[in-house]
């Protein structure tokens, strides 16, 4: 059905660089919805600074039904957290994640001189309140470094992350994720399967790690066993 017009004369005022730079270059349906609806949901704001949280965006039923038009096989948090990752990775959007996590320390608000100012300053806050212990013990976060090697940390993975954690040593979590890279997997599916395997069977790439002992009868007793006597029995003429 084709659309009927729109309503008023009066145009939204949008920064000229979104059409000029921003939307020229974005080739991911998700990343083009969602950085169009937090363009409008932010210009209806009169709050200061104009932000959105993680559970603002999951909630908000027309951009659910513009994802769901771009695949209705994947869930709407995955299309939702691609959109973001894609658009916080541009530049477009900042992602303030605090060690809080949930609606107040997960905030997303427009790239601008003035939103970058605040997201530093309340950052700086955040810091200062942490016991100089804790700030020493980290090597960066491991919220940073997911978003800087795999992508979004939503809230759902926050708890997932401080999860894992505390069931695996801290430099698995990080070779994981390394791991993830290398393999072109970055997903927190594939870090945490890496995880499983290291935990049932051990890392194969671990220092001091003992050489497991050949199995003779494998190769003499086995499917090509003949071969290998023959081969055997032939060296002793």
């Amino acid at each position: 059905m084709a659309f009927a017009g729109f309503s008023t004369d009066t145009l939204v005022g949008l920064p000229p660089e979104l059409f000029s730079e921003v939307i020229p270059c974005i080739t991911l349906p998700s990343e083009l919805k969602v950085t169009l609806q937090i363009f409008y949901r932010l210009s209806r704001q009169r709050a200061t600074p104009r932000r959105l949280s993680w559970d603002d965006l999951v909630a908000d039923r027309t951009l659910r039904c513009s994802l769901r038009s771009v695949s209705k096989l994947r869930p709407i948090e995955e299309l939702l957290a691609e959109g973001l990752d894609a658009a916080v990775r541009r530049g477009t959007v900042l992602h303030l994640a605090l060690p809080d996590g949930g609606r107040t320390g997960n905030w997303y608000l427009v790239n601008t001189a003035a939103n970058r100012v605040w997201a530093e300053r309340l950052t700086a806050a955040q810091v200062a309140l942490t016991p100089i212990s804790e700030v020493a013990a980290e090597r960066p976060a491991l919220i940073g470094l997911y978003e800087q090697n795999i992508g979004l940390v939503t809230p759902m993975l926050l708890d997932e992350l401080r999860e894992a954690e505390e069931r695996y040593p801290r430099e698995w979590i990080e070779q994981a994720m390394r791991e993830a890279v290398r393999s072109n997997a970055r997903s927190w599916r594939y870090i945490r399967k890496v995880l499983e395997r290291w935990a049932a069977h051990g890392r194969q790439d671990a220092p001091n790690r003992a050489e497991r002992p050949i199995d003779i009868e494998k190769y003499t007793n086995g499917q090509f066993g003949g071969l290998f006597r023959r081969g055997s029995d032939e060296s002793d003429l």
